[in-house]
């Protein structure tokens, strides 16, 4: 069982609290300039990226001394790069040169581990949009973080996926269901078109808890992408997700393995694990309930785990299943 960390650790927060990533506002940031000066903001939001850098190599050693096989990303790392609003890009942030050696040695840090890494853009970034600005921006943004990937050394491959929600849904719910996938396909392909290679080679799809793209739809336009773009985007499966907004009366074990089936044979699939609360379906628990464990399936799976304490929840599922092993020996 492969189990992976989402963004921030609790553990080494317990340790030390100054091991935590350090965003910026724009308000922040135009504060800043306000009192001192732009170059002042500037400099300040570049030793924060440093900062989360650095974060980052020890989140990595954490995971593998917890014998974690993977780690999402946090969306935090670079705050404001992207804003329309405040004219900045990579090689604006002071020290722009030290910020990609780092990034360099923080990629051979995690090939030299057992970690993968992935990540997981806001739900904001919505390549089939309606709205032209938020396919850009989007288009802007998915361009930037693989960017930074690549500046990690990482491969151009499923193998650090980026994985993002389609989040939209057809502008005519009157006509059949294929209909509708037909309309999305176009919508999304037009913006996914646009992307550069970075982000083409790595993008995954996830399965949504509310909408059009339960398990069943986004399957269906997994297969039509593919007939008629010739363009295979693996689906990122979402446990909870499916159990929120499940339209095909599957079970988990059954849509899981259907997911799987859109991943290249030689690439471990990156999943999301989680548990709602029963008052709160769509609400993660802290911790999992007793061995609620992944099923099993017939090839490897790395389960990000989307629960609120984060690495305490993982070690207990990793100990209840070292225990539950145990017990069948």
């Amino acid at each position: 069982m492969k189990l992976g960390l989402v963004c921030i650790s609790e553990q080494l927060k317990s340790i030390n609290k100054e091991i935590a990533f350090r965003t910026m506002t724009r308000k922040r940031f135009n504060d800043l300039t306000a009192l001192y000066d732009r170059e002042y903001a500037i400099k300040e939001l570049s030793n924060r990226i440093l900062t989360n850098i650095e974060v980052t190599g020890l989140v990595i050693d954490h995971c593998e001394k917890q014998n974690f096989a993977h780690y999402r990303l946090t969306c935090a790392g670079f705050p404001l790069i992207t804003d329309p609003t405040l004219d900045l890009s990579f090689t604006k942030l002071h020290d722009h040169q030290e910020i990609k050696k780092q990034l360099n040695l923080l990629g051979k840090q995690i090939n030299e581990s057992s970690v993968s890494i992935g990540s997981h853009p806001d739900q904001f970034n919505v390549l089939a949009s309606l709205n032209q600005d938020s396919v850009e921006k989007t288009i802007n943004e998915l361009n930037f973080q693989s960017s930074i990937i690549d500046m990690m050394l990482q491969p151009r491959n499923h193998t650090c996926p980026v994985n993002i929600h389609i989040n939209a849904s057809p502008a005519n719910k009157s006509v059949d269901v294929s209909d509708q996938i037909e309309e999305m396909v176009e919508r999304f392909y037009a913006g996914f078109s646009r992307c550069n290679e970075s982000v083409k080679t790595r993008l995954t799809l996830e399965n949504e808890d509310k909408g059009f793209f339960s398990t069943e739809h986004i399957l269906m336009f997994h297969a039509r992408l593919k007939e008629k773009y010739d363009v295979s985007i693996p689906i990122c499966y979402d446990n909870l997700h499916d159990i929120c907004n499940n339209t095909c009366g599957n079970d988990v074990e059954t849509n899981m393995n259907l997911c799987l089936e859109t991943w290249p044979n030689d690439v471990e699939p990156v999943f999301h694990w989680s548990e709602g609360k029963e008052d709160k379906m769509r609400s993660h628990r802290d911790y999992y309930t007793d061995n609620f464990f992944p099923p099993i399936a017939h090839r490897v799976i790395k389960w990000e785990c989307e629960v609120k304490a984060k690495d305490y929840a993982i070690c207990q599922l990793l100990e209840q299943h070292e225990a539950e092993n145990l017990l069948v020996v």
